[in-house]
């Protein structure tokens, strides 16, 4: 199938979008391992909507034609088959039986096809015969009256007198009806085949909802059927549950208020020491798990291109969950979109009915998808989480060990047992004051996983039927509910007397809590924590993550165990190093996987380290670089190899922190903001590095200088400061050249930071980008020297090198996307090294930047150029 020689677009699309969407068609058609290349501000997700979306209708309606063709020519050929038997009955048999199994297949894809078409068409019929009205029927208000005040009643915690709420069930890994979803009708849903489907994945919602409303705005909006997944924690509409906050703890909570079933809880002793089982009372569920609403909102999802907040809101009105709506929709479907974690993690892939066999899989914003898949399936701990997760164990054991069964004191003791060993891990005693001094100082070693467990003496341990107890009783949940019960106020970064268990630890808490109340005579003000402590709040999650990851991977993964002075401030992680092992089934399944991004260079390390480690076919990967919509004469990049003085400019380590090097730095920014209007935003290597530059041009007078045409800005630390920076930012650039004395702005960024990656500085907030020196990683690292010497093994000598190089110039290349956002904008873009000058990193440039590249061996022609630049764009 040809691609077209027109595509569907809302306007005349540029040169560089048909030529996308063209190679986008071929590549899905051809069934191909793509990495597409687009500069950011060219209308990447939008060629990406148009192309896809004409080689899936223009697919749809081929496949049906095919099927029946197909099945036409099969009884053509049993006809045949019987006629000619003959002597040879048996062989004709053979050959007859096999067209025909063939043809029911044929037969089976197309009847699927057809009723999908048809409940399509039922579903679209139902929205229009009811008076045209809007996606939600406001005149329901079969929902609760006051969602918050309704759930007061059934959704908050039941205080049993004895506890039984925060009690572990009774031999839970007995019983196997314990898994909520409605497997039958799941069932039902993947024996009907509905076609071929395109995953959209991205990395956060804000992109994910970005694409739909482009989808919105595109030629196919009234035609396509969009499903956006997102996670209970984005979806779910129950205040009582929402207020959790974890989303481990939200989906517990979900499942539990979907298991409706009376059900034994636990043992009491009676007062003649007989144990008896008590029951619990069935709970009355979640208001919104209407199936009747569900359905109504799963059919408005499929008539009606929305997004996630839409989906909220349609959820509340209809008094419908959307995260199971959502779910609903997804069989019927043309476009699932899905954010990174759901198509890299295999278990979330699964529970949210994603399939990857024969569909399309678009990966947007993929310049950082190896890390990406790295850090889904990579966990951390610290020292403060173990030792608080093993105290908060050995108090739940304490206080109900009486009324636990043996099974599930078994397996509790079995946990408590492997968090004391990883706590031994770090030089600590189980038990321990996480302030203590850990034993044999402070080391960082690195683990094959098998080695680590063996060294940890948990190697003699079921850790599958372990992690499959805690699963299935709702171990983190019931931790939860006792530590909000008993333990309210426990502050673990302060040292602690030791812990009492049983009935010690209730009754000194309560003698505790009535001192405070006869000492209060005010509110005492509520202190707030750093936002950079780490929070152990239910600690147990991050542990039984950590656990889990040492029954995978162990090939490819590392467990890096860091001792520090103290335990508490030491740290347990388990590291991905081949990334690829968790793609395979992606490449090997996926009809074809494209990856798109706005700087993907180096493009090596995406045919080596994942399509082909990841057992793609080196023949279906196919690689295309796109121009940038803008004219080269509207983007300046300039190496300069020397500053003002002449000084070679080496930010290297053994250089940058130079008083001449910090000096020479200093003379080219008070240059470069003299002539350079409104905005510009300078970029260094680390927030270490911006704090020394900084310090050193406020006692030497650059700060002082350059303020006199420009306001300072420094990126902050803090995400939650980032935007109030940014719009006092803005507004000095706005307010350049209306009476103020200022021509614009300075703002000072670190490559890799917030500001580096995901925002724009398009027009006056970015007229110059300035990259400090190359930002290469920690060569000394354990990690990353292991991850070289890894990618050295097993995929060719050089590799873990150029990885190294990688990681560099990769974060350049995304510091350099943050200007020119599109046609009409310009920019200067001034590399200060004289190692970008290196034929090796020029190459490893953006190609849009290639092409009208600069390198100045003097700074006072570079300077120039730069006048000159920005003295034609005013006059024009």
């Amino acid at each position: 199938m040809d691609p077209p020689s027109d595509f569907p677009f809302p306007f005349p699309p540029y040169e560089q979008q048909h030529r996308f969407m063209r190679e986008l068609f071929l590549a899905i058609e051809n069934k191909k391992l793509g990495i597409f290349e687009s500069p950011t501000g060219t209308g990447k997700s939008l060629s990406m909507i148009c192309g896809t979306l004409c080689w899936l209708l223009k697919h749809e309606e081929r496949e049906k034609k095919e099927l029946e063709e197909a099945i036409s020519k099969l009884e053509a050929a049993i006809k045949k088959s019987d006629a000619e038997a003959g002597d040879d009955w048996l062989s004709a048999q053979g050959v007859t039986m096999k067209l025909k199994q063939e043809k029911i297949e044929a037969r089976m894809k197309l009847e699927g096809l057809i009723k999908n078409e048809d409940r399509i068409k039922a579903i679209r019929s139902k929205k229009e015969r009811s008076e045209k009205k809007k996606v939600y029927n406001k005149s329901k208000t079969a929902g609760p009256k006051s969602a918050e005040n309704e759930n007061e009643g059934p959704e908050k915690p039941t205080n049993y007198d004895d506890d039984e709420d925060i009690l572990l069930e009774d031999d839970i890994l007995l019983k196997t009806n314990v898994d909520i979803d409605d497997e039958d009708e799941d069932k039902e849903n993947e024996d009907l085949y509905s076609g071929v489907k395109v995953i959209f994945c991205s990395r956060t919602h804000s992109q994910l909802s970005q694409f739909v409303s482009e989808v919105q705005r595109s030629p196919f909006s009234d035609d396509i059927r969009l499903v956006p997944l997102a996670s209970r924690q984005n979806y779910c509409i129950n205040d009582a549950v929402r207020k959790l906050s974890n989303l481990s703890l939200i989906n517990e909570r979900c499942n539990e208020l979907l298991q409706k079933k009376s059900k034994s809880v636990a043992t009491k002793q009676t007062a003649n020491g007989e144990k008896v089982k008590r029951k619990k009372c069935a709970s009355a569920g979640c208001l919104y798990n209407n199936s009747n609403n569900i359905v109504e909102l799963s059919d408005d999802i499929i008539t009606e291109v929305q997004d996630v907040e839409q989906l909220v809101a349609a959820g509340r009105s209809l008094s419908a969950c959307p995260y199971f709506a959502s779910r609903g929709a997804v069989p019927n479907s043309q476009i699932i979109v899905v954010p990174y974690n759901t198509l890299l993690h295999k278990p979330t892939r699964d529970a949210c009915g994603v399939k990857l066999k024969d569909n399309v899989v678009l990966i947007d914003e993929a310049h950082n998808l190896l890390d990406a898949i790295a850090q889904t399936h990579s966990t951390s701990i610290t020292g403060m989480q173990i030792a608080y997760a093993y105290s908060q164990l050995s108090q739940y054991r304490d206080k109900y060990e009486s009324r636990f069964s043996a099974t599930n004191l078994l397996y509790l003791n079995q946990l408590i047992y492997i968090v004391g060993k990883l706590i031994s891990m770090l030089g600590g005693k189980p038990g321990c004051d996480p302030i203590e001094s850990s034993r044999g100082g402070i080391d960082t070693k690195l683990y094959e996983v098998p080695n680590f467990v063996f060294q940890a003496q948990i190697d003699n341990l079921n850790i599958y039927q372990l992690l499959e107890f805690c699963t299935k009783s709702r171990l983190t949940q019931k931790l939860q509910g006792y530590s909000e019960r008993y333990q309210p106020s426990v502050v673990i970064h302060k040292p602690t007397p030791p812990a009492t268990g049983g009935i010690k630890s209730f009754l000194q808490q309560i003698v505790d809590d009535k001192k405070k109340i006869k000492k209060k005579v005010e509110p005492e003000p509520v202190e707030e924590k750093p936002k950079d402590q780490p929070t152990c709040n239910n600690p147990i999650l991050p542990i039984l993550a950590f656990i889990t990851s040492l029954t995978s991977h162990t090939e490819d993964g590392r467990v890096v165990c860091s001792r520090q002075a103290t335990v508490g401030k030491g740290s347990l992680k388990f590291l991905l190093l081949n990334p690829a092992s968790q793609f395979v089934q992606v490449v090997k399944e996926a009809r074809c996987v494209i990856l798109a991004g706005g700087t993907m260079e180096p493009i090596s390390e995406f045919k080596e380290q994942l399509f082909m480690a990841a057992g793609g076919d080196p023949a279906r990967i196919v690689h295309h670089s796109f121009d940038h919509v803008i004219p080269q004469e509207n983007i300046l990049p300039v190496i300069f190899n020397a500053g003002p003085t002449g000084k070679q400019l080496d930010f290297s380590h053994q250089f940058r922190s130079t008083q001449s090097m910090l000096s020479e730095l200093g003379r080219i920014l008070i240059n470069v903001c003299n002539v350079v209007p409104a905005g510009v935003v300078c970029f260094f290597p680390s927030y270490d590095y911006e704090n020394l530059v900084f310090t050193h041009f406020e006692k030497t007078g650059v700060i002082e200088k350059i303020s006199l045409k420009k306001k300072v800005f420094r990126e902050p630390k803090k995400p939650g400061q980032v935007e109030t920076v940014l719009s006092q930012y803005a507004a000095v650039i706005h307010q350049a050249g209306t009476g103020s004395k200022l021509s614009g702005a300075l703002l000072f960024s670190v490559i890799g930071g917030k500001l580096s990656e995901g925002l724009n500085f398009s027009d006056d907030l970015g007229r110059c980008v300035i990259v400090v020196g190359l930002p290469y990683p920690n060569s000394q690292s354990p990690e990353l020297q292991e991850k070289m010497k890894y990618l050295n093994e097993h995929i060719g000598e050089g590799t873990g090198q150029r990885h190294y190089e990688a990681l560099c110039m990769r974060a350049v290349n995304q510091s350099i996307g943050r200007a020119v956002r599109h046609s009409k904008d310009y920019a200067a873009v001034l590399l200060l090294d004289h190692r970008y000058s290196r034929r090796n990193t020029t190459l490893a440039l953006p190609s849009w930047i290639q092409a009208s590249l600069q390198t100045q061996e003097k700074f006072g022609p570079g300077f120039a150029q730069i006048a000159k630049f920005f003295s034609a764009k005013k006059n024009s």
